[in-house]
């Protein structure tokens, strides 16, 4: 068998599909032939650089969709040549819960056209299932991402007996990587025997961030306690965010921001007790190999739908009048989904994590 997977997105999409790509893997079985379609074009991280060594994809190809219609053309020609010379048995679709209906039937057209005849997981869902409502009116708990896109499969068989496809770690970090990130941190820790806590304060959408003054609060009060070391993730646009903590914490905290790949970042994650941080990749990929995380969640999206993968993590939201808003940036005056998130709100949260069950059970305090 021959299987193509489509897949959008970056770090935090491609880690809630995860479940959904297990389920495809054990359905077709470790003979298949399973080749990834992901989007690549000005992505930060891409759908490859998380699942290359996974067991999850054996092959990938990655395309560049344009925006002028003369571009688009020119690349939905090559893309289909090569689709076609490769004659996939199936094609399954593992695409965001909100892909609209003509969006994943005009996929389903295309794939045909490449000569592909059973297409898998194009069920658009119905706004009430994916975003539903209470009866005030305001948003309602949600099934999180990653069943969403699950579920499509199951509604068609795939996966139904595969047993737990959310088990931890949905990642797995090679040897070599967690021997590199031990070694770049020998060097750089002032308290060998501490648990790391990593601090993550950066995020892409601006409705989704947090003052990084609190952040510092937060990190001035893990200090105090003497119990741990601080380490500050993030990627290089997260840089002079680390640059500001690291400085006004006189150095007594390792800055990582823009040192390392996904991988070697979800190495480096491996080896932290918790994560404190908001709606975004890092947390995603923290959940994925089996880290606490305190979550500083913005109320722009429905209550569960990205909460983190896996063990019972702490998520904190703002009960707002706008919740669910599903905004890029904060149309309300103030940011009141995330100024009214206090440091108190946020440290009562961690020190509930600190002495929680899961905190103690997990793989960095064997």
């Amino acid at each position: 068998m021959k299987v193509l997977v489509y897949q959008i997105g970056q770090l935090g999409d491609t880690i809630v599909s995860v479940p959904a790509l297990r389920a495809a893997r054990y359905y077709f079985g470790h003979t298949a032939l399973i080749i990834l379609l992901h989007d690549a074009t000005h992505l930060l991280v891409t759908s490859e650089m998380v699942l290359e060594g996974a067991g999850l994809v054996d092959e990938f190809i990655p395309y560049s969709p344009a925006k002028t219609l003369g571009k688009k053309l020119r690349t939905m020609a090559q893309l289909w040549r090569r689709l076609r010379r490769e004659h996939f048995d199936a094609v399954v679709s593992i695409l965001p819960s909100d892909r609209p209906r003509w969006a994943l039937l005009r996929d389903r057209i295309f794939f045909r056209l490449c000569g592909i005849s059973r297409p898998i997981g194009f069920r658009p869902y119905a706004e009430s299932e994916i975003r539903p409502r209470r009866s005030d009116g305001g948003p309602a708990q949600t099934p999180s991402e990653a069943n969403l896109r699950l579920r499509r499969l199951f509604a068609e068989n795939i996966g139904l007996a595969s047993g737990n496809l959310f088990a931890l770690p949905l990642l797995t970090v090679s040897r070599a990587r967690q021997e590199k990130v031990d070694r770049w941190l020998v060097g750089r820790r002032s308290f060998p025997d501490r648990p790391l806590i990593a601090l993550c304060p950066g995020c892409k959408k601006p409705a989704n961030a947090w003052p990084a003054e609190r952040f510092l609060e937060i990190a001035r009060r893990l200090r105090r306690l003497d119990r741990f070391e601080i380490v500050i993730l993030g990627g290089p646009a997260e840089r002079a965010l680390a640059d500001y903590l690291t400085a006004n914490l006189d150095g007594q905290a390792i800055h990582a921001a823009g040192c390392f790949s996904v991988a070697e970042s979800a190495a480096l994650l491996s080896r932290c007790s918790l994560l404190i941080g908001l709606d975004t990749g890092t947390t995603h990929l923290a959940a994925a190999v089996g880290v606490l995380c305190v979550v500083i969640q913005s109320a722009n999206s429905f209550p569960g739908q990205w909460d983190p993968i896996g063990r019972i993590h702490s998520v904190i939201r703002a009960d707002v009048p706008c919740e669910g808003c599903l905004q890029q940036e904060c149309p309300a005056d103030g940011h009141p989904c995330m100024e009214n998130l206090t440091v108190d709100i946020v440290w009562n949260a961690i020190e509930a994590a600190i002495h929680s069950h899961e905190y103690h059970a997990s793989p960095s305090h064997v």
